[in-house]
């Protein structure tokens, strides 16, 4: 049994570290898996197939539906970016933070979905080996990579702001980590 008090003291504590960082507890039945947006990936991200946490080499919507039928909890976290070049990893680095955080905790199951491709091999000066992956506990793919309508499980959530926020100069961006 997840004991979220314990947990959201714990995460918390990331607010000092990441500013503009919000979350909240979801179930995983409001997450929408739609084999949709791995056309986005494919017809429109310059990174489609260049990294092993980007299509074709993420979970179908199929199979990624199973995996989230096997967890009945998820966060879902928020943070507001200066810039999405400039920052989008940082979604990752977040996801990886609660995932560890988590298993910390003995929730072994956590799983951490960032946005965007992987930047890791990038952040080193190495290209991504298609082969296998030499950062396997930095990579992290996205939601939509594997299927997740993120603007339509965001909705679900109760949240209404995607994207740019103009007045603020700012853009939101999501990440979710799976829980049990």
């Amino acid at each position: 049994m997840i004991n979220l008090d314990k947990l959201s003291g714990e995460i918390k504590d990331l607010t000092k570290v990441y500013k503009n960082f919000e979350f909240e507890y979801i179930e995983t039945n409001t997450i929408v898996v739609e084999p949709w947006t791995r056309l986005k990936c494919q017809f429109g991200c310059p990174n489609y197939g260049k990294t092993l946490v980007c299509p074709p080499y993420t979970p179908k919507a199929e199979e990624f539906i199973g995996m989230i039928n096997s967890y009945k909890t998820a966060i879902l976290f928020e943070i507001s970016l200066a810039s999405i070049e400039d920052d989008i990893g940082m979604i990752t680095k977040i996801a990886l933070d609660i995932e560890n955080l988590c298993a910390r905790l003995g929730y072994y199951k956590a799983f951490g979905m960032g946005a965007g491709t992987c930047l890791v091999c990038e952040s080193k000066g190495e290209e991504c080996n298609l082969d296998g992956c030499k950062y396997p506990n930095e990579a992290r793919p996205s939601g939509e990579a594997c299927g997740v309508d993120i603007h339509k499980t965001i909705e679900n959530n109760g949240y209404d702001i995607l994207g740019i926020d103009e007045e603020n100069n700012s853009y939101f961006c999501y990440g979710i980590v799976l829980l049990e």
